[in-house]
């Protein structure tokens, strides 16, 4: 059976490993009139250099919350109560821990647009309507890059040429609600690349967009991201972008990372009850069309409580009575794919050999499986 080290442990024993961002039992908490919302509850993760990691999950599993702690942007009244965040930029692979940072300090501000950008998930909300497109380009290009505004707009300018804008002179001098969806997100990846980051965060970049713009900012980001070398943490609900965009998969579940793996181990040779159950609700070519749809039962816990044991046990259809709802799961990596790591009771030495989910040891894909 393999061994069990602790989430910091077993990332600690990467350390060979080329990466942008190093995420260590992070946790987040949201403190309000009514009780403690714990957003994130030890997240674990590592997103490689020059390569894309997708985050999936259910609503509320702490993705987006992710994000904004690297960079932080965590909104009151929520606070990073412990954990690190190490960041090794282009410059200097010696790592940092950003935490350590203070949140409206120097250093953060340099490293924001700069280093680490963000797509929102909402470009009308994030776009300041008083401003022109141009002018938000251009002021990050301004504090990160060069104090003439004549190369700034020529900068702003390029870039918007690049996401793909038709005439990028007119549309620098339009102001947001001017633009269509697809034009303003096209706006927003344009204010996020204009420094040449080290990481991007893409929060749902494609949300409520048809599936025409989707494939084009697909594409574009892949074409930006080969161009730059940049990497990209894809925050994301559609299974099908994950398997388009991403090299590596993180699965979060109530402010965890149950499961991360290349993308091809996530879809062909899952680990955890949660990815296998979310796998296996994708609606697929060729099945009886009076057939259900797989659902996983019953509902996330209420934000204010805490689930005694693994947090998923309440859904889950291997749960092991005494252990399971007892118990936190270790972080146990897989013998066969040192990069393949779940936290679940049934690759642990406490499962004490139980027998693993059906559907474990075998592809997700093809024959409605």
């Amino acid at each position: 059976m393999a061994s069990v080290p602790t989430a910091s442990q077993a990332l600690q024993s990467q350390a060979t490993a080329d990466y942008v961002v190093r995420v260590e039992d992070l946790r987040v908490e949201f403190r309000t009139s009514i009780g403690v919302t714990y957003a994130l509850n030890g997240v674990s993760l590592e997103i490689p250099r020059g390569k894309t990691l997708g985050v999936v999950g259910e609503s509320g599993c702490g993705k987006s919350v992710t994000g904004l702690a690297i960079l932080q942007l965590v909104p009151p009244p929520g606070v990073v109560t412990s954990g690190t965040i190490g960041f090794r930029s282009r410059e200097s692979r010696t790592p940092v821990n950003l935490l350590e940072y203070e949140r409206m300090g120097p250093e953060m501000r340099h490293i924001r647009g700069k280093s680490i950008s963000m797509i929102f998930q909402e470009p009308m909300t994030s776009l300041n309507p008083v401003y022109t497109v141009g002018n938000q380009i251009s002021e990050a290009v301004l504090l990160h890059q060069t104090g003439e505004h004549k190369e700034a707009k020529e900068r702003a300018i390029d870039i918007l040429r690049k996401v793909g804008m038709p005439n990028p002179e007119r549309i620098y001098s339009n102001y947001p609600h001017e633009l269509s969806g697809g034009m303003r997100q096209r706006a927003m990846i344009a204010m996020a690349l204009s420094c040449t980051p080290d990481l991007l965060i893409a929060d749902e970049p494609t949300t409520a967009l048809d599936v025409t713009t989707e494939a084009n900012i697909l594409d574009l980001m892949r074409e930006l991201q080969q161009e730059i070398g940049m990497s990209i943490m894809f925050v994301t609900h559609n299974l099908g972008v994950v398997a388009q965009m991403c090299d590596e998969v993180a699965v979060m579940y109530l402010g965890r990372v149950v499961e991360q793996a290349s993308v091809e181990e996530i879809f062909y040779d899952p680990k955890h009850p949660y990815t296998i159950s979310l796998l296996k609700s994708i609606p697929r070519l060729g099945t009886n069309r009076k057939e259900h749809l797989e659902v996983i039962r019953g509902s996330v816990p209420d934000p204010y409580s805490r689930v005694t044991g693994c947090p998923f046990h309440p859904r889950c259809p291997s749960f092991m009575p005494g252990i399971c709802d007892t118990t936190m799961p270790n972080v146990v990596y897989m013998p066969d794919s040192p990069q393949h790591f779940v936290r679940c009771h049934l690759y642990n030495d406490l499962a004490n050999h139980q027998a693993v989910p059906s559907g474990v040891s075998n592809s997700i894909g093809g024959n409605g499986q």
